[in-house]
């Protein structure tokens, strides 16, 4: 029994698409395999894309995009017009359907790409649309990087990176014939101090160091600002090494030697700021608040004089409740980021609760409340993420309640539509947002860059 060709096509689904040509097609022979791929790219763009809008479990990391967001576009662009132009060579579902679906992922990512800017905007920042692109925003390497101790109780070398304060073209100010400042803390141009920012990285603990991407993209901007930038190595947990303790008073120990350097280098340590992201920002919150209710133990002679004072601390989506993050709900992120957590801490909240009670900056801000000190506490500010899957934002929003309940004079915003490491491009718009509030913050706890 025969069967005619229109007889087939009668019984197919009216909506059939195949990305595979017929041998009875009377068009011409295409290439089926690179229809299909062609399709199989534009339905995962436009899957991934829809995932910045929605929770999909897995694919929602696409609003890590987002730093890189210009560079994303483009690529959906190109992709766009790859589609339109094989669609016109020759017609067909596949890729009528394949130009649908990058043109939606295309809309979408812009979409979200101007919620972001629209949040900048809506805090006052002029964006650098440049910046926005990535390009030349990864931050240049330190000038100098001592060693600042060499750890004896953890075997791990602690250095600092020093980026000296720039004028408006790049060049170093008050430089000697060293290359070391000469200006002793102060401007060459005026008698104004020379505000020091200190810098500690993330990486849950148990990575990174002062080169971390988004903390050297960071320090060499707050150098092209005038200030004298250093970031600071801590101790680094291992399977068999927990730094809970440990890391704190190494922090304390790094910043007693900025007090002893910082003159050094073209800075006054006497107008000190703290800057700290993910661990960094856990770190950043601990040591203001245990200066403030005195709980910092004294420094070894080595690390350097007594820990300034702190006059504003500012930070990015911080690990601000220790427990929330070990108990993390990301189906893909859990097993990751509670690893950190019990490998920080030797334990699990369960096993061990006074060690993250220790390191939960949230208590010490009831203690400062009990004592009514929460007014004179450092300015603080905390830029989060509202999809944050590493550090879950619920965290931030605690502290924010903790903040306001104590007094303190603090800023937090949770950016929409946003994911962590948002200044993995130093340039992004909330990575811009960020910058823009800090130097606010700044100039409200008088940490002053050098006049240029």
């Amino acid at each position: 029994m025969s069967t005619s060709r229109e007889g087939t096509e009668a019984l197919m689904p009216l909506g059939r698409v195949s990305c595979v040509s017929h041998a009875s097609d009377h068009r011409p022979p295409g290439r089926p395999a690179a229809t299909c791929l062609l399709l199989a790219v534009a339905g995962f763009a436009a899957l991934a894309s829809l995932a910045e809008l929605i929770e999909v479990p897995g694919l929602s990391y696409s609003l890590m995009l987002g730093p890189w967001g210009v560079d994303w576009l483009a690529l959906l662009a190109v992709l766009v017009l790859v589609a339109l132009a094989a669609r016109r060579r020759r017609p067909g579902r596949a890729r009528s359907l394949a130009v649908l679906l990058l043109t939606l992922a295309l809309v979408i990512t812009a979409g979200v790409g101007w919620r972001q800017v629209d949040f900048a905007r809506s805090q006052g920042v002029r964006l650098d649309l440049w910046a926005l692109t990535g390009i030349g925003q990864s931050g240049s390497q330190p000038d100098v990087q001592p060693v600042v101790l060499d750890d004896t109780d953890t075997g791990q070398l602690l250095q600092a990176g020093v980026w000296l304060p720039r004028d408006g073209r790049g060049g170093v100010l008050g430089t000697g014939s060293t290359g070391a400042p000469a200006s002793s803390g102060r401007s060459a141009r005026s008698d104004s101090p020379v505000g020091v920012v200190v810098l500690l990285h993330g990486g849950g603990w148990s990575n990174g160091n002062r080169l971390n991407p988004m903390t050297r993209g960071q320090a060499a901007w707050f150098a092209s600002q005038g200030y004298l930038a250093i970031a600071l190595d801590y101790p680094l947990s291992t399977p068999d090494l927990a730094t809970w303790q440990l890391a704190e008073s190494r922090v304390a120990c790094g910043l007693a030697w900025v007090a002893s350097h910082a003159e050094g280098y073209g800075g006054d340590a006497r107008h000190l700021a703290l800057v700290g992201d993910s661990a960094g920002g856990n770190l950043a919150l601990e040591i203001t608040y245990r200066q403030a209710l005195g709980q910092l133990d004294p420094v070894d002679e080595e690390c350097g004089s007594e820990v300034p004072q702190i006059d504003a601390v500012s930070t990015t989506y911080p690990i601000a409740d220790p427990v929330g993050f070990h108990d993390n709900p990301d189906l893909v992120m859990a097993p990751f980021v509670s690893e950190r957590a019990r490998r920080y801490t030797s334990g699990t909240p369960g096993q061990v609760p006074e060690r993250y009670e220790a390191i939960d900056p949230r208590r010490k801000l009831a203690l400062l409340a009990q004592r009514g000190m929460g007014p004179s506490l450092p300015p603080t500010l905390i830029v989060h993420g509202a999809r944050d899957h590493v550090v879950p934002v619920d965290g931030t929003r605690s502290l924010d309640a903790a903040l306001e309940e104590t007094g303190a004079p603090h800023t937090t915003l949770i950016a929409p539509l946003t994911d962590h490491v948002f200044d993995l491009n130093p340039g992004s718009a909330l990575s811009q947002t960020w910058r823009h509030l800090t130097l606010d913050l700044l100039t409200q706890a008088a940490v002053l860059p050098a006049e240029r």
